[in-house]
């Protein structure tokens, strides 16, 4: 079973919002329903990708890898990746650290997190 659906809203920022000073969108952003915790907002384009998906992303580097899990920081539902290895020294030179390789045991501090709109789509 799917744990993120989509809802039949959007989330849409007030006139006096004290956000729209800081050049927030004005577009529409989708809401999700999380099977865990209500209503989520997503910054990607299409669905959330499940636990399990193999992914592209462009932050900070461009690499792929498989989502292991999401987090909620800032009201948005973000990814967790296990970038594949032939990612890994791309990564370590952002400042992901000396990241494992093939055969080595990961940590969650192994894990790259980012946000839908990191997510290319291509």
């Amino acid at each position: 079973m799917a744990r993120f659906k989509r809802s039949e809203y959007n989330s849409i920022l007030k006139e006096d919002s004290p956000y729209q000073e800081r050049g927030v969108s004005d577009d529409p952003t989708p809401l999700f329903l999380d099977s865990n915790k209500g209503l989520v907002m997503w910054s990607g384009k299409g669905d959330i990708p499940e636990v399990g998906d193999y992914v592209s992303m462009r932050v900070p580097v461009p690499y792929t890898g498989i989502v292991v899990s999401h987090f909620q920081e800032y009201g948005y539902v973000g990814l967790r990746v296990r970038p594949d290895y032939d990612c890994h020294d791309a990564l370590s030179q952002q400042g992901y650290g000396k990241l494992p390789k093939v055969g080595e045991d990961w940590t969650k501090e192994d894990l790259v997190y980012n946000y839908g709109c990191d997510l290319t789509t291509d």
